[in-house]
Formats: C-alpha cells, structure tokens, sequence
C-alpha cells in the first residue's frame, strides 16, 4: 500500500510524496517562481519609445500590443410598428415573403412590376385595409410590427387557415438578406430582370420559353419534309375512292387510343347541321391516308379485332361493317371522319341529348350521298408499310394539320408538295388534333357544355 502512494506522489509531483506534517509546512510557504528578468522589462524599450506617436503613453506598451478590436455598438432595435393600418400605411415598396416586390400607389397594387387590375386595395367603411382584392385578407400587423401579415383567402370567412403572407418594407436597393434570397430563387444573372432582359435561356424582353425567330419556320419545314418523304415512301401511286364501311382505325392512331366517340359524334353533327363538305382544291374535309390491308394480312386481323373489342364496349359506335373477302383499310389521318361517315350508313342514334335530332339521316345532302357510295378520295399506303411508319406518319398529320396537300381536279394529289393553310382555326379544333380519345372526349364535353354523362370519368 505505501509503495502504491509512492508512485502516486511520483505521478502528481517530481518528488515521492511526503508526510502530512511536510505538506503542511508546503502548503503554509508561499510557492516562488523565478522568471528571467529579460521577459518583464522595468522600463519601455528605447526603440520603441523613440519611434512612438507623440502623446501615447510610455507605460501602456503592453496594454496596447494586447488589446483587441474596439467593441461594436449593437444596432437599434427596429422600429415597432403599430396602430391601425390605413391607406397611407401601404404605399410605397414592400418584399413579400416569398420574394415577390410589392408597390402600392393609391389603392393600385402592382407586383413585380405588374399591376393587378382586378385586385385593388379594399377598404372598410371607417376607411382600414381589408384586403388585397381577393388574393389576400388582411390580418394586421406581426407580433414584432416588423411586417404586415396577410392571408392567402378570397375571403374573411375562410382566412383563418389559410397560408400567411407577410409584407416587409423595402429598402433602398434591397436589403442584403432579400438579395440573397431571390439569387437561391434563381433570379440572378441574366434572370435578375426579367421584365428588361429576359429569363435566362428565352428570348430578350420575355419570361417565357419562346423560340427565337424563325426556329418555327425551321421546325415545320423539317417535319413537312419527313412527312411528305414517308409518304411518298409507302404510298401507292393513284388516289383511290374508299368507302367508310371499309375503314377502320389503325392500331397505331392517337397513341393506340383509337376513335374518340364524342368527337365523331361531334364530326357527325356537325355534318348533319352544316352539310357535307366535298373535298375541292384545299377546301373541304382533309385529304385521309389510308393503309391497305389485304385478307390474311396480319395488321388487319390485329386491327379488327381491337375495334371490335372498343364497339362492343361503346355504345356510341356503329356496329362493324366491313366485308372479310375485301381489302381493308386502316385510317392514320381522317379516322373520326370515317367512323363520322359510318353513323349516317348506319342511321345511328346520337349520343347528345342537346341535339335537335335523333338519329343521323342523309335526307337531301347530295354530297354526303355520294361520298357514302361512290367513297372519299385517299391517300393509300401499301400494307407492308412498318408500324413505327405508321405512328409517325399518324403524328405528324395531326401536328401538321395547317400544311395540307391539294386535291386536282383530275383526282390526284401531289405528295410532294403541301401549302400551308393560315386561315383562322378555334382552339378547340387545333387542341382536338393532339389529344388522345379519352382526352379529347373530355375536350367534347366541355367545348358543348356537357355536365351529365355517363362517359365523364372520375
């Protein structure tokens, strides 16, 4: 044991440790430290004291080589806001919380240099801000009146949980901290401002992705040039009249979605409203390209038999027609005007209560008689045409719909060269040509204003 607090003595001190009477006597004489007496001088160093500015204390040499920088006054608290909030309490510029800038002028309110027309400054009869016209409810100022908090509702009643938005004053410039944050947004660079320079990556003077000019122009005449080179590919030389009870469409067409039934509904009515319009020139419907498919050819059986699978599941389609020891013909464009032409073979019932008929007759349209029997002038793919052929071939007739190929007057059509029609179109027919069936179903519906439906999805 006493070995044991020898080598502790050993551990703690240089010395073994010693008895309790030698600690005591240790501990009662003050411990002395020699220091060498170069490193504390008496007096300031000659060197130092001859080069001193006039005037700085000879004795504070040390004070001076050891000090730190001079303490910073912290900045005044911000300036609380508080008090009814007015008219005049909102002009001027403010940052919104999510970085958007904010001006009011009068009870104008314009933000990020645009001016909200239909959202004005609101106020109540005893002349306080109630809103932001119907973007945001105010709900007064924040807790530390650094802000005034508003509330993303069109009304007071459902304010309450709505998200918060709350409005800073501006500084001149822009404080740093708002800076920063609209360069992480990705407002910096050439994106710093949009409404002078443009968003990075658009054209100058935009915030949108438009291409520059020309590139339109380049773009069609690539896709008319690919298109019209397909065709001319697999087409067979001479127009051929069809009849639609041969006609069904292609596996390929709209994506494999097939015939959309309310835009063929919509096809036929509009035949039976407005007459059949024969293909004249560049007037009239548009020119079909068709692919033959002869019997035992094993695209044909393919596409039979998911057209019959869809009439059987569709009311709205015409039963199918078409003869097994006769060629068949798969639609890549003009599919919805066959099937349209098939409801009137067929006297089929219409699908639209808000018709002003039951049933779709030919009654005294002469043209639409003879396009029922005689056929409707078509392009004519051969059979072994492949199917990513067809799929392209079925895309660009419907993105391409405003080039178009002329009819002569002895039946032939030059493939090789389209015209471009800019005639004025509706919305609705150009967003009809890109849709798939279901899509463009939906597109039907709310084009007529149709709300009860028993084909309304969801």
């Amino acid at each position: 044991m006493g070995a044991g607090l020898q080598a502790c003595g050993r551990i703690c001190w240089t010395e073994p440790a010693g008895t309790s009477r030698q600690l005591e006597t240790a501990a009662s004489e003050p411990r002395k430290f020699e220091v060498a007496s170069a490193e504390v001088p008496s007096a300031p160093s000659k060197e130092w004291a001859e080069s001193r500015p006039k005037g700085t204390p000879v004795m504070d040499e040390g004070f001076i080589c050891m000090g730190g920088k001079a303490p910073i006054c912290p900045a005044p608290p911000p300036k609380l806001n508080s008090g009814p909030i007015t008219l005049s309490t909102l002009q001027g510029s403010w940052v919104g919380s999510g970085g958007a800038t904010i001006s009011v002028v009068g009870t104008n309110v314009s933000m990020n240099c645009i001016l909200l027309k239909a959202h004005r400054v609101e106020l109540t009869d005893d002349g306080l801000v109630s809103s932001i016209g119907k973007l945001w409810q105010l709900q007064g100022w924040e807790s530390d009146g650094s802000g005034i908090e508003f509330r993303c509702s069109s009304t007071k009643e459902n304010m309450e949980s709505a998200k918060s938005e709350i409005w800073s004053r501006k500084e001149n410039g822009g404080s740093s901290e708002w800076n920063d944050k609209m360069k992480l947004l990705g407002y910096a660079g050439s994106s710093a401002s949009p409404l002078t320079r443009g968003v990075e990556g658009c054209m100058p003077g935009t915030s949108g992705i438009e291409m520059p000019s020309g590139y339109s122009a380049k773009k069609d005449a690539e896709e008319v040039a690919l298109l019209t080179a397909l065709v001319i590919q697999w087409r067979e030389p001479n127009i051929v009249k069809v009849v639609s009870k041969q006609v069904v469409p292609d596996f390929t067409n709209r994506s494999q979605t097939g015939i959309g039934v309310e835009l063929m509904h919509y096809i036929a009515t509009s035949m039976k409203e407005k007459g059949f319009l024969k293909r004249q020139g560049l007037d009239g419907h548009d020119i079909p390209v068709l692919v033959r498919e002869p019997p035992g050819s094993e695209f044909r059986a393919e596409a039979l038999e998911v057209w019959r699978k869809r009439v059987s599941e569709e009311e709205g389609f015409s039963p199918v027609r078409a003869s097994d020891d006769e060629d068949l013909f798969t639609s890549l464009g003009n599919g919805h005007f066959f099937q349209a032409l098939n409801l009137f073979a067929c006297e089929w019932a219409v699908i639209n209560t808000n018709a002003s008929f039951s049933r779709y007759t030919v009654d005294k349209d002469l043209l639409l008689a003879e396009a029922l029997g005689e056929g409707v002038p078509s392009i004519i793919l051969r059979h072994e045409t492949p199917r990513p052929v067809r799929a392209k071939i079925s895309a660009l007739l419907n993105q391409k719909r405003e080039f178009q190929w002329t009819l002569s007057e002895d039946g032939s059509v030059d493939t090789a060269r389209m015209n471009e029609i800019t005639d004025y179109v509706s919305q609705f027919e150009w967003l009809s040509k890109g849709m798939d069936a279901e899509q463009v179903n939906c597109l039907v519906r709310t084009h007529l204003g149709i709300r009860d439906s028993k084909r309304i999805m969801g």
